[in-house]
């Protein structure tokens, strides 16, 4: 009986404990890389703004088979429905099945003529759950690393576009 009480109270104790650490870290993450680049803003945004042309570019959408419905795309497990477009940023919901979701911007800042930042942020806001909040730690190791390859794909592809459009001498 005396064991069965100590391990109750050692699970509680210990669960505690985590909760505790897990409360200082923050509710909302966010993991953001960005990418100059000298192109038009239409160039970007012929690759940013549709889901249907991130197959050039998302290396991801290369390997896997990606399924539309409507402008929704479904990759795996995932699921990125856009949310908003302007002219310098479209904006997504990124759905990983067991993960809060993500919103996802992308937005193309003018540096000078004809040159441009890309910047590519997820925003995740997490519940108070321990299990939730140690999971943030992960994305900015991961999905930091994952953006940065991607957006040197974005890049090529950008300027692959510009080079065939681009008549020869």
């Amino acid at each position: 009986m005396k064991l069965v009480r100590f391990i109750i109270i050692s699970v509680l104790v210990l669960s505690v404990i985590v909760t505790a650490i897990s409360s200082l870290f923050p509710s909302t993450v966010i993991v953001s890389r960005a990418t100059e680049i000298t192109t038009t803003p239409e160039n970007i945004a012929y690759y940013v703004s549709n889901l249907h042309h991130w197959d050039a570019w998302m290396s991801e959408w290369k390997e896997n088979k990606v399924t539309f419905k409507d402008s929704t795309a479904f990759i795996g497990t995932q699921t990125i429905r856009p949310i908003s477009k302007t002219d310098t940023a479209a904006t997504f919901e990124w759905v990983a099945t067991g993960q809060a979701p993500y919103t996802v911007q992308i937005e193309w800042i003018p540096l000078k003529k004809g040159e441009y930042v890309i910047h590519w942020s997820f925003e995740q806001h997490v519940n108070w759950y321990p299990w939730e909040k140690f999971q943030t730690l992960l994305n900015e190791k991961l999905l930091g690393a994952k953006m940065e390859i991607e957006l040197a794909n974005l890049k090529e592809a950008i300027m692959n576009k510009q080079q065939s459009a681009t008549p020869a001498p």
